[in-house]
C-alpha cells in the first residue's frame, strides 16, 4: 500500500480524503439467477435481489447466491471499473426424497378426491 502525503494538508484533510468514495475505483456487478429471486451477498456485506445491479470495489469479490430450496452458490469473480461484469447462474433444486412436479401433485390429490372415503392408495 502506498501513501501519498501532500505538503500542507492537515491530518482531518488527509483522512477524509482517504476514506472518500473517490479513493477506490468502483466497478458495476450485474447478477442473473435462474430462477429470479436469489440473495445475492458480495464479500459477506453488500447483498441484493436477483436480477440486481450492484456497485462494489474494483477487484476480486466473492459472491454467495442463495435461494430457499436451491443449493447456494460461492463464487469468486474479478470486477474492473472499466466495462460491467455480468454473472449468470443457473441454481439447481435442493434434492428431496420424494420429487413430484405440480401436475403429478394436482393428478394425484384429483384422484384421492375421487376415491370412496377411506380408501386411501
Amino acid at each position: 500500500m502506498r501513501l501519498l502525503v501532500i505538503a500542507g494538508m492537515s491530518l482531518i484533510s488527509l483522512i477524509s480524503f482517504l476514506s472518500g468514495p473517490s479513493w477506490c475505483a468502483n466497478a458495476v456487478l450485474k447478477v442473473i439467477t435462474d430462477p429470479e429471486g436469489a440473495t445475492v451477498v458480495v464479500d459477506s456485506g453488500q447483498t441484493g435481489i436477483t436480477p440486481c445491479t450492484l456497485e462494489v470495489p474494483e477487484g476480486k469479490r466473492s459472491l454467495q447466491i442463495k435461494l430457499r430450496a436451491y443449493i447456494a452458490k460461492n463464487l469468486q469473480v474479478e470486477v474492473s471499473s472499466l466495462e460491467p461484469t455480468e454473472i449468470k447462474v443457473k441454481l439447481i433444486p435442493i434434492p428431496t426424497t420424494r420429487q413430484e412436479s405440480f401436475f403429478q401433485y394436482c393428478w394425484r390429490r384429483e384422484l384421492e378426491s375421487e376415491l370412496p372415503s377411506g380408501q386411501m392408495q
